[in-house]
């Protein structure tokens, strides 16, 4: 087996996901009527994090980026090697990826694994241009959210926001988890997006429920985050609307809760979850912080609820917002390269965000329910832990999806109002000229 860079099957592999994903989409029963569009933008995702790639991983860039992950790469070589000695044929294929729900948070090994061993070839640049594609199709996902809540306009200026926004073609361009992650996510909320907006439906709770259950072995607490924005949006009911996404959420759970039962994987999260302390949170916060270059040493005292809540209001500024000027003044060569992003992106939040966020409280609550639940969920949980600002930057880009469609809802609400304006002032002139003219 290869275990080059393998640049040429890369290229092989990334015109099969091309058509894979073009097949994918066409596949769709809604969003058909603007299906061009969302191709054009899956094909710039795709192609712009398939040429970081390169530059990654074929001109050197990891050697700025540095490779701390590189370890998930390296343990689906070595998941596939021990297929192959164990003699593992496609027919125990099936029975051998089935472990990856009976090990602590391993869906990326053996995600890997499973590539390695039907391509035969254990190198870093199929794996990267597999990543490529979750990113292209988390664009085209974020889009149709949009699009079934908001207006087209929104819709379309998110998916392209998402394809080009610098972290989120960075992270989708390595041999990292977080594309497959943000990807589930995205579906999974999609979905429930859907049975909200349009009552029960068969096809969704399946793209739901299969979401949450792949997302276990991947990331549990995402997983959990996820179900429970999905249930808790699908159990309150829309004014003036018939309950039946209740019954989507009841279904779901149906679904869900068995798999997750019978496999272990319920029984080891809450294991994780009956160690989540405050004694705990404070040892993962030191950890975080202690010998790393962009670590941020906090010394409130969580036991106290004014000492909780500025350690949770400290880490959602920092989510929200880092780097902050005076973090960059002994910065590595790694933060300042976000420099340019992050000027962009105070810009949107107190252009866009914020308005948005407002807007979509006070006028579509019932519809953004989904979207907020699993903002605050994760956001709350990354606030909380924050020591790093470092891993919260890349935290951040976990809830990017989902805060540039309410960056486009409150840019599109600004220039509404703008325009009104113009309208209401051509107005008020015709009518001066003619109370003259009288």
């Amino acid at each position: 087996m290869r275990q080059t860079n393998d640049l040429p099957f890369a290229l092989v592999m990334l015109v099969l996901l091309v058509g894979l994903g073009a097949g994918l989409l066409a596949l769709t029963r809604h969003h058909r009527e603007n299906l061009a569009q969302q191709m054009h933008i899956f094909l710039a995702a795709l192609g712009v994090r398939f040429l970081a790639a390169l530059v990654i991983y074929e001109f050197g860039l990891i050697e700025i980026l540095r490779d701390e992950d590189g370890s998930g790469w390296y343990a689906g070589v070595v998941l596939v090697q021990k297929w192959a000695q164990m003699k593992v044929g496609w027919l125990d294929l099936p029975a051998a990826l089935s472990g990856a729900f009976f090990e602590q948070q391993q869906g990326y090994r053996y995600l890997l694994g499973a590539l390695f061993f039907i391509t035969d070839a254990p190198a870093r640049m199929p794996a990267a241009v597999l990543n490529c594609f979750f990113g292209a199709l988390t664009a085209v996902f974020a889009y149709r959210i949009a699009d079934s809540i908001f207006s087209r306009w929104v819709a379309i200026r998110v998916g392209w926001a998402v394809c080009f926004f610098p972290s989120l073609i960075i992270w989708s361009a390595q041999t990292l988890k977080e594309p497959v992650v943000i990807l589930l996510e995205t579906v999974a909320l999609y979905a429930c997006v859907h049975l909200k907006l349009k009552g029960f439906s068969f096809r969704y709770i399946l793209v739901c429920g299969a979401a949450i259950l792949l997302l276990l072995p991947f990331r549990f607490y995402a997983a959990y985050l996820t179900a429970a924005a999905a249930l808790l949006a699908l159990v309150v009911p829309q004014i003036g609307r018939r309950w039946t996404s209740g019954y989507a959420a009841l279904a779901i759970l149906a679904l869900v809760v068995p798999l997750t039962a019978s496999s272990g994987i319920l029984a080891r999260s809450e294991a994780q979850f009956e160690r989540f302390n405050l004694d705990y949170v404070r040892d993962v916060q030191r950890g975080l912080a202690a010998g790393q270059g962009s670590g941020v040493i906090t010394n409130y005292d969580l036991n106290s609820p004014l000492g909780l809540l500025m350690a949770v209001g400290v880490g959602g500024a920092h989510l929200l917002l880092a780097p902050f000027p005076w973090q960059l003044g002994g910065a590595s060569l790694r933060m300042l390269l976000t420099l340019p992003e992050t000027l962009v992106w105070w810009w949107l939040v107190f252009y866009g965000l914020i308005p948005g966020v407002m807007y979509a409280v006070r006028r579509r609550f019932g519809e953004v329910q989904p979207l907020l639940i699993f903002i605050l969920g994760l956001g709350l949980l990354y606030s909380l832990l924050f020591g790093n600002v470092g891993l919260i930057v890349r935290q951040r880009a976990q809830l990017l999806p989902w805060l540039l469609i309410f960056v486009m809802v409150g840019w599109e609400q600004r220039l509404l109002r703008k325009a009104q304006r113009r309208q209401q002032g051509a107005f008020d002139s015709s009518a001066l000229a003619r109370a003259r003219q009288a």
